[in-house]
């Protein structure tokens, strides 16, 4: 279950950089991803072999530099995105997202306490966004953002 808000902290120079917009780092691209073996991944934390949505989700929370996806990462947890838009102490930006407004909007959300056996990072309790056409969240979701 969602949580009625959902949060999502960016550095100053992402948020400049996007223009503001909460951009996934594959635009564009299928949330899918193929786990084979010899990969780089333990089938035991929840993959399952071959292309699906669920080994997106495990390879992006575990790290979306290595795996970009059409993904944006969020929280339930306000204080854990302004540690996200406050590392290293840069200035930021906190948006507040309504859930309820996700299904018409055309995203879907992939809890990641609910695809890996263990997440990478427990507390975040990491929910992965997802716009219908792969890009951008809409505008429409966004009920908040604020400096951090």
């Amino acid at each position: 279950m969602i949580t009625r808000y959902l949060y999502r902290g960016v550095n100053a120079d992402l948020y400049a950089r996007t223009g503001g917009r909460l951009e996934p780092k594959a635009i564009g691209r299928e949330f899918k991803r193929p786990v084979y073996f010899g990969e780089d991944v333990y089938f035991g934390g929840g993959s399952t072999f071959g292309e699906s949505a669920d080994n997106a989700a495990l390879m992006h929370q575990e790290n979306s530099s290595r795996y970009p996806s059409s993904g944006v990462s969020t929280t339930p947890h306000i204080e854990k995105a302004r540690g996200y838009a406050t590392h290293n102490n840069q200035a930021g930006y906190i948006y507040k997202i309504d859930s309820a407004r996700l299904q018409a909007a055309g995203i879907t959300a992939y809890l990641v306490k609910e695809v890996a056996v263990h997440p990478a990072v427990p507390d975040d309790e990491e929910v992965i966004l997802v716009a219908r056409d792969y890009g951008a969240l809409p505008a429409e979701v966004v009920v908040e953002v604020v400096r951090a």
